[in-house]
């Protein structure tokens, strides 16, 4: 469903292939031949390709699995990294699963008993964060080139293997083969035989919350309950998960939880609590603006197309900033499904939409089309300057800029610290440094 594509987006000259050594091998030569701006460039169309794959395994999710705070959200954006021996929508869903179910949602101890209940988990109703997702797939990225470095040794530079990966649509095993010259089969042994190390080197690259237990869980443990339970032949037959699909990979995947020392809940300050629950009511807030936007939205995509969508989840908001002149103009992808005799049928369709939010009618929704994760590769200089991964459309007219340079949009991992997810999926007893960090910036001020 998702790969690399060519967009009207004016890029800087990459090479077709890596750059070659001279016949005495200078590995420092090599090294230097791949610029710095090489490197963003190809990490940039790395991260595109592997943001599409999260937008996939997204879709193939069911919608109220994924509305629980302490559920598949979570999985997806805090251990639900594009590592490990499957292909990259199944190495999403698979450990985006096993973590939800390996290590479950704590909550501090003198927490608000509001927090905890359905309330909590319908206010996250429908809405991924952007910013989590964008954050994902660069740690993806990271954690993708430390596991093939490790495979392949010094031998290899950075830049080649970006370029090994994105040749290979970030799939770890085939970027191994044309790395090593090999075929697919040889890197498959390879991995399995380096594929503690290995994993464990990715997910630290990758800040896994317990790069230990992903590595034994992908290394290990999947191969032995692929062979078993035949997970990938049900990842490959079922395009669309149900909810009784999720609770059979979370029992096969998660037989019996992890050890981890038992520790009674944390006692956190009511500052830092107060601090958590302000950010969640803001992501509250501002969910129920989008999703107001959506569904209006919808209804005039209905009135236009005649055709009725029912919504799946938000996976892309992007603020355009009032600096461009487009104050409370919002880009948003939304996945829907369409209504056949009153019921959702088929997998869920991405769209696009630009809206005005809040919303108060249609007039506010000045376009609302589908889009194709393939074929369209539009682009919006208002959302890369946001570093905001919104898929636009190729055709149709929005606002915020379709012609721009590379380099005057800052393409690198540095999000903001903390992110909203952090709030959003604060863990009680897995957290505690972000908590003692949030404690100090309280204090500070």
């Amino acid at each position: 469903m998702a790969g690399p594509g060519r967009g009207s987006r004016r890029r800087s000259r990459l090479k077709t292939a890596s750059p070659s050594s001279s016949a005495d091998g200078a590995t420092a030569q090599r090294k230097t031949a791949w610029t710095l701006s090489d490197r963003r460039s190809v990490k940039r169309r790395l991260v595109g390709i592997i943001h599409r794959f999260y937008l996939d395994a997204i879709s193939r999710l069911p919608p109220a699995d994924l509305r629980a705070t302490s559920g598949l959200a979570r999985g997806l954006l805090v251990g639900g990294h594009c590592l490990g021996p499957l292909d990259p929508v199944h190495n999403i869903i698979v450990n985006s699963v096993w973590y939800a179910a390996a290590f479950p949602l704590r909550r501090p101890a003198n927490a608000d008993d509001d927090e905890t209940d359905g309330r909590d988990e319908e206010a996250h109703a429908s809405l991924l964060r952007t910013d989590g997702i964008a954050r994902i797939c660069h740690r993806s990225v990271d954690g993708l080139v430390a596991a093939l470095l490790h495979l392949c040794g010094p031998s290899l530079t950075t830049g080649e293997a970006l370029w090994k990966l994105l040749s290979a649509g970030a799939d770890l095993t085939a970027a191994a083969a044309l790395a090593k010259g090999t075929s697919k089969s040889s890197a498959v042994r390879d991995i399995a035989s380096e594929g503690l190390v290995s994993f464990r080197v990715a997910a630290e690259a990758a800040r896994h919350p317990n790069p230990a237990a992903f590595a034994q869980f992908v290394s290990s443990e999947l191969p032995a309950v692929d062979v078993q339970h035949n997970v990938v032949r049900l990842l490959i037959m079922k395009q669309v998960l149900a909810t009784r699909h999720i609770n059979y990979l979370s029992d096969v995947l998660v037989p019996s939880a992890p050890h981890e020392p038992s520790e009674s809940p944390p006692l956190l300050s009511p500052k830092v609590l107060g601090r958590i629950a302000s950010e969640k009511k803001q992501f509250q807030d501002i969910r129920k603006q989008v999703i107001s936007a959506v569904n209006m939205a919808m209804h005039q995509y209905a009135s236009q197309s005649g055709e009725q969508v029912t919504l799946h989840s938000v996976c892309g908001v992007s603020l355009l900033k009032e600096e461009e002149g487009l104050n409370n103009c919002y880009h948003i992808n939304f996945l829907a499904y369409h209504v056949d005799s009153g019921s959702a049928a088929g997998a869920p369709v991405l769209f696009f939409t630009e809206a005005i939010v809040p919303s108060c009618d249609e007039t506010d929704i000045r376009l609302c089309v589908p889009v194709d994760l393939v074929t369209d590769i539009g682009c919006c200089f208002a959302c890369e300057i946001n570093k905001k991964k919104v898929v636009h459309p190729s055709y149709d007219e929005y606002l915020g800029g379709r012609e721009f340079q590379e380099g005057e949009v800052n393409c690198g991992s540095d999000f903001p610290s903390p992110l909203d997810v952090d709030y959003i999926f604060f863990d009680a007893d897995r957290d505690r440094a972000f908590a003692n960090h949030l404690y100090g910036k309280i204090m500070d001020h």
